[in-house]
């Protein structure tokens, strides 16, 4: 009798444990490229928004049609002053260095594997800031959001392409 008393709280312990970590709703894949704004805040939507911006223009510049290829290297996306939420800038460094990579108008030094003895160096780097402006009043959100992205040629200190994509994002309460 025990065993049974045993059995059946396990099992219900094991069927209790099981509801708690399950999802409460039901899960649909979506593209992630597609927009779906779910509110004024900065989100995944923005970030292809970002980047497609600033490749495509990359891309259409002088700077990184020549040949040999140039090398570039990734500088720092600072967060402005005024930027409450979080935007994650390694995200928008990795997704613009994947999609120049498969460009194949760039190559990226990784430093961590550079060989001192070898005379390759970077000829550009690539750095900016994002910032952000957000009113709210009784009656809507208003989020705006900027990207600037700034080439450099590292031995001139010419500053060789930049540029800037804006997104603004009203929500009416």
């Amino acid at each position: 009798m025990k065993l049974k008393k045993l059995i059946t709280y396990i099992t219900l312990a094991t069927l209790i444990m099981g509801c708690a970590s399950s999802n409460s709703g039901k899960v649909v894949r979506v593209d992630p490229r597609k927009i779906q704004d779910t509110d004024a805040n900065y989100g995944s939507e923005d970030l292809h928004i970002f980047v497609e911006k600033m490749v495509d223009s990359m891309l259409q510049s002088p700077v990184l049609n020549k040949k040999p290829k140039p090398y570039l290297a990734l500088g720092d996306i600072k967060i402005g002053v005024g930027v409450d939420e979080h935007i994650d800038t390694v995200l928008i460094k990795n997704s613009i260095r994947t999609n120049l990579i498969k460009s194949s108008k760039v190559n990226f030094l990784d430093s961590r594997y550079l060989d001192k003895t070898k005379v390759i160096t970077k000829d550009y780097e690539l750095r900016g800031d994002v910032h952000s402006i957000k009113k709210n009043t009784t009656s809507t959100i208003d989020n705006f959001y900027a990207l600037t992205l700034i080439l450099t040629n590292i031995k001139s200190s010419a500053i060789v392409w930049t540029e800037e994509k804006e997104i603004r994002k009203l929500v009416e309460k």
